[in-house]
């Protein structure tokens, strides 16, 4: 348990320690910060007041996480080609720690280590909105329950991915396909091109920002049918399977890949 817990924090610390990595999504703030958080002339019709700060908290996580996950694939795609490319998985084979242990170490770490910015960004945009008058002190509740509903499934599928399919798939080709795979499967309308957008694999927060937090955006659905509450919850349940899936099929590579050796 002692090795988990060190790898898992190691892999964290490795994650907020990259110069780059805080680069991305500095760039990616400030893209944020001019095309979807300029103030409005009008200051007082920028204020929200209940039941409109649900809706806006729900709806300001999911325009973060139209691309901060597709940001977090790209970033963690590299983990565990890392240690193959530094032969450190010759040397954690050789410790006690069982295969399944070291592969969800090393998942929880990239995931704390991509969810992390996301937080900070959520929690500053919060910050900055209370203070400028725009919103009541109370926004910084719905804010944690979107960021909980709908960034953290979607970065628990895309990391478990992005995590595990470079093994089997060039890194540079995995990048090129994940980002295309993004925006046909997540965000592309079904009635522009056939796209699985439409249904509970969707990852990037419809099914929660529509049943949760009433916000109706019509690029997967029309307005008139929003996803349920129950909807949402087999969603969650799919990207949880799905995430469980792909690592279990990474433990399998992994255990093949040392009857090899």
């Amino acid at each position: 348990m002692r090795q988990f817990f060190a790898i898992t924090h190691y892999e964290f610390c490795m994650s907020i320690r990259r110069i780059g990595y805080w680069i991305a999504y500095a760039l990616l703030s400030v893209f944020y910060a001019v095309t979807v958080l300029p103030p409005s002339e009008d200051w007082s019709s920028n204020v929200l007041f209940s039941p409109m700060v649900w809706q806006q908290a729900g709806h300001l996580v999911f325009l973060f996480n139209v691309f901060m996950p597709l940001l977090a694939g790209l970033l963690t795609a590299d983990r565990l080609q890392r240690d193959f490319r530094g032969g450190l998985n010759e040397l954690q084979r050789s410790t006690p720690l069982p295969r399944t242990a070291y592969i969800l170490s090393k998942y929880l770490g990239a995931l704390a280590g991509s969810l992390l910015p996301f937080f900070a960004v959520t929690v500053i945009t919060g910050a900055v909105m209370v203070a400028a008058g725009r919103a009541p002190v109370e926004f910084f509740w719905p804010l944690l329950v979107a960021f909980l509903a709908i960034a953290v499934p979607s970065h628990i599928f895309v990391v478990a991915f992005s995590l595990i399919c470079p093994l089997v798939i060039p890194l540079r080709i995995y990048q090129v396909l994940f980002t295309g795979y993004w925006f046909w499967g997540n965000l592309l309308s079904p009635k522009a091109f056939p796209t699985i957008s439409d249904t509970v694999l969707n990852a990037v927060g419809q099914y929660p920002l529509q049943a949760y937090f009433s916000v109706l955006v019509d690029s997967t659905q029309p307005v008139a049918t929003a996803f349920t509450k129950p909807e949402a919850v087999i969603n969650l349940l799919v990207l949880l399977a799905c995430s469980a899936a792909i690592l279990l099929v990474g433990r399998f590579y992994l255990h093949k890949q040392s009857q090899k050796a």
